[in-house]
């Protein structure tokens, strides 16, 4: 199978042992954060004022991010 979609054997393991990518992790953990700021506006927010709560927190990212994720 890994002949077949051109995948190194050693590449298929790893993903199976960690699928998540470090990058997937840390954008499911800024949704976390942008849903609670979006909840706790009672659905106002847009990208930017949510953007902005997030670096009221201490959170680095930018607003493109935020606008992705949401």
């Amino acid at each position: 199978m890994c002949r077949v979609l051109d995948v190194a054997r050693a590449g298929y393991y790893a993903w199976l042992r960690d699928p998540l990518s470090d990058r997937a992790k840390e954008d499911a953990r800024l949704l976390r954060l942008i849903r609670a700021s979006y909840e706790a506006s009672h659905g106002a927010y847009g990208a930017r004022r949510v953007f902005l709560d997030l670096r009221e927190a201490g959170e680095t990212c930018s607003r493109h991010r935020v606008e992705r994720l949401m």
